[in-house]
């Protein structure tokens, strides 16, 4: 068993090592086409560092043990986006503040705030139809919300690229050409490539330490796979958003992290519809509600307020501990308490 815990620990390093040169890459590639901020952090930023939990439930699905692969990918579909809305929002909330004490800069996040509304309504939108998708008794309307989420990315994809901004500067040299700028195109593709397939070499053996973790703890594979597959494949956003803000990039920081949420939460829950039954079970929905509220109180901040504050971003953090909270009662009361509770009170 104890194999299995180091192999965890290296895939983890793979997959980061290798998205950090995916998402060094996918920034010249932006900038060699003369691509703004926005473009560069919600579109190719999000989508290089998204990869890991895009690749995990897709394999998970494909290559996975039955129900026990089924359950991971829903779990790491479910809960990415789940992360990103709160988790994620926390920490780079936080960072915001420790930067202020430590390099003075402000408290107020310099976000482009009509392109992170944008994001924040196409991720409420997508994330709905994935959820409304889960509780439709038919198959093909199953299919029928998947096609339309997708349609959604597309139609995210091209308003995005029109608005992208300004260009960005100040890149960090491209790991496999770091002598004269800017890098030829070949020694970017090449870094993008070979970085993909590192990706998919760690994924793969990430998927079989989780369910080897899983069926070692006794935890129920979707419970593990909402906790820790998100937090593992999150940390390529999480550490590049915190890097940005560092540097008073909060364009780039915020459209890495909303980026990715539109990208999960239209692709990966269409490819769950299309390839599982796409039945949630209670904490998958518990999750997904509670990213939901927590992105729908960001963006009612952007709206009526037209600016936003690092507190606003730490809020998440109260609704990922409250889902831990209720994995801790699910542990000792069972699955399903949250809905018996409900019933309780509806029929009293």
């Amino acid at each position: 068993m104890l194999t299995t815990y180091i192999l965890f620990g290296v895939s983890l390093i793979i997959i980061l090592v290798a998205c950090e040169l995916f998402s060094n890459g996918v920034e010249w590639f932006g900038f060699r086409l003369g691509l703004g901020e926005s473009a560069v952090g919600s579109i190719l930023a999000a989508i290089g560092t998204a990869l890991p939990e895009t690749i995990i439930p897709i394999f998970a699905i494909i290559f996975g043990a039955g129900g026990a692969g089924d359950s991971i990918g829903i779990g790491a579909i479910i809960g990415s986006s789940f992360m990103l809305a709160t988790l994620a929002m926390f920490v780079v909330g936080t960072g915001i503040f420790v930067f202020s004490f430590t390099r003075g800069r402000s408290l107020n996040v310099d976000a482009h705030i009509s392109s992170m509304s944008r994001d924040l309504r196409y991720f409420l939108t997508s994330y709905g139809i994935a959820l409304l998708a889960a509780v439709l008794p038919l198959r093909p309307l199953k299919i029928i919300l998947g096609a339309i989420l997708l349609g959604i990315y597309v139609q995210y994809f091209r308003s995005t690229i029109v608005d992208g901004g300004e260009a960005g500067s100040e890149l960090r040299p491209l790991h496999f050409h770091r002598k004269g700028l800017p890098p030829r195109w070949r020694f970017i593709a090449l870094q993008i490539i070979v970085s993909l397939g590192v990706i998919l070499y760690g994924s793969h053996l990430f998927i079989g330490q989780v369910v080897g973790i899983s069926e070692h703890l006794a935890i129920p594979a979707l419970v593990l796979s909402l906790l820790l597959t998100p937090i593992a494949t999150e940390l390529p956003e999480k550490f590049n958003s915190i890097l940005w803000v560092r540097n008073n990039k909060d364009v780039l920081a915020m459209g890495n992290i909303t980026g990715a949420m539109v990208f999960q939460s239209c692709i990966l829950p269409t490819f769950g519809i299309f390839f599982t039954p796409w039945h949630l079970t209670e904490p998958a929905v518990v999750a997904a509600s509670l990213g939901l509220v927590s992105s729908a109180l960001i963006l009612a901040t952007l709206i009526y307020r037209k600016r936003l504050h690092a507190s606003h971003l730490i809020v998440g953090g109260a609704f990922y501990i409250g889902f831990i909270l209720y994995v801790f009662m699910l542990g000792r009361l069972g699955t399903g308490f949250v809905t018996k509770a409900l019933a309780s009170v509806f029929n009293s």
